[in-house]
């Protein structure tokens, strides 16, 4: 490792700092929704969660930790006092173009996903993706417009049943983001006035957490007051990663807010999230900061991650696609006659497909909006 890079490690990051660490991250966060999802799509999911069932929230904590990487990067963000229309446009460029060019791939491939399941046991998951495949078909004059318009997680269950993970299973999160992207900047505008404003979010998001469990279960877990708390707590993360101060201090903001994420979830009884999240987020908040865990920041910094968290958002866009495509030629030419051939098969296709998918969107869709983006200026 550098001296730049150690020395760095030991003292506050620069508020406009960038921290390839969290790039890493991303790199091998996305990986972990890919190889969930093969398991699922595979029929293995049920086995191997019997053997080691932390494994069943492995996908959804991953997505939770992303969370937690958005809350840190909006509040970066925000403290730099971005003009309000650059705000939102900058987050547009970034995310919808590939976001509807996947969503697009998977309304064109609902049928085929569904066809896929059919070949499943029945003890699998396979009946629950058939049913969601269905009601996409049935629906998709109203759920396509509301999965464009990124308001796929606002209605109850009760209105619209299942309504997150139609036509594009991953498309859940992204109304999440949206939503927190909408309302993040009047909420640092408040607390950056008075110190209230921050005590006032931090008692309201607490109070809603408790209550997540209710919440999920009358909406989706795509509702942000369900994830609200982890989005608090990656923008509480960036004062412990940037503010100077006292060496307690900064432990304190570091591992205070994972530790509380951590109970308030056992409290909401989720525990394998309260676990996972809030675990391995404080593991790279301390090695960003304090220069701890060095093996780990040399991961993450390494060639591989880097461009893995290069290119991480088109790998959760478009891994699901690939792989409905790939498990119908898997189908049609080699007809496996296990779970295991089938998970056999279908990771050894995806691992490279997905890779190279996800590197020609970056190439392709990613990386020429985010440089229109940049032309944008950045601050008032």
């Amino acid at each position: 490792m550098s001296s730049s890079h150690q020395a760095a490690a030991r003292t506050p990051r620069l508020p406009n700092e960038r921290i390839t660490e969290f790039d890493g991250l991303r790199g091998f966060l996305a990986w972990t929704v890919v190889f969930s999802h093969l398991l699922i799509v595979s029929g293995c999911f049920p086995e191997v969660v019997r053997r080691v069932p932390i494994i069943q929230d492995f996908g959804e904590s991953a997505v939770d930790v992303f969370m937690l990487l958005s809350g840190f990067a909006i509040t970066h963000v925000l403290m730099l006092r971005p003009r309000t229309a650059h705000y939102f446009a900058r987050r547009a460029l970034r995310i919808v173009p590939a976001y509807y060019v996947a969503l697009l791939a998977g309304i064109l491939l609902n049928g085929q996903l569904a066809e896929n399941m059919r070949h499943l046991p029945a003890d699998t998951i396979a009946p629950v993706y058939f049913q969601i495949c269905a009601i996409g078909s049935e629906r998709l004059a109203l759920d396509a417009p509301l999965h464009f318009l990124f308001l796929h997680g606002v209605f109850t269950a009760a209105i619209l049943p299942a309504l997150p993970y139609t036509l594009l299973g991953v498309g859940w999160s992204l109304s999440l983001e949206a939503q927190f992207y909408l309302v993040a900047p009047a909420i640092v505008a408040w607390c950056r006035r008075t110190r209230v404003a921050l005590i006032t979010i931090i008692v309201v998001v607490t109070t809603i957490t408790l209550c997540a469990g209710k919440i999920i279960g009358v909406f989706s877990n795509a509702f942000l007051p369900a994830k609200a708390a982890f989005f608090l707590v990656g923008g509480l993360s960036f004062f412990a990663v940037t503010q100077p101060g006292p060496k307690w201090k900064a432990w304190l903001l570091s591992l205070a807010p994972p530790i509380i994420l951590s109970l308030l979830w056992l409290e909401a009884g989720r525990r394998n999230e309260a676990l996972l999240a809030p675990i391995v987020w404080a593991i790279v908040v301390v090695a960003v900061r304090f220069g701890r865990f060095g093996w780990l920041r040399a991961c993450f910094n390494s060639g591989p991650f880097q461009l893995l968290g290069r290119i991480s958002y088109s790998t959760y866009l478009f891994h699901s696609p690939v792989i409905i495509l790939l498990q119908a030629a898997i189908w049609r030419w080699i007809n496996p006659s296990s779970t295991s051939q089938l998970f056999f098969w279908t990771t050894g296709a995806s691992i490279p497909a997905v890779f190279l998918v996800s590197w020609l969107s970056w190439c392709l869709i990613e990386r020429p909006f985010q440089r229109l983006g940049r032309h944008l200026r950045p601050a008032s």
